[in-house]
């Protein structure tokens, strides 16, 4: 079965303890996908891509933002929107990051 490697069982807290979960996950393919890039590099891609929705720094704020408020925090989303911020810092200046110019 080809989609057996994206199902896993993780070890989740909760409010009442450690629960087993079952997780489903979409992992990227074509042969444009770079793999293994350190964040410092994602960081300064998605710092300056942009798709049909909007930019990908608004999309991975977002995303970070609704899990938070779902009680789920990725250290890694989060070490990676931190990077993202300080690449549209050192782009855009500190009033470039605040919408003002």
């Amino acid at each position: 079965m080809d989609d057996a490697a994206t199902v896993r069982w993780i070890p989740v807290a909760t409010a009442h303890g450690l629960v087993r979960a079952l997780v489903f996950w979409a992992g990227p393919k074509g042969e444009h996908v770079s793999r293994k890039l350190p964040l410092e590099t994602v960081a300064r891609v998605l710092a300056r891509a942009c798709g049909h929705m909007g930019s990908c720094a608004e999309y991975l704020y977002l995303t970070v933002k609704h899990l938070e408020e779902r009680g789920i925090r990725d250290r890694n989303l989060w070490r990676l929107q931190q990077l993202v911020a300080a690449e549209l810092v050192a782009i855009h200046g500190l009033n470039g990051a605040t919408g003002n110019h």
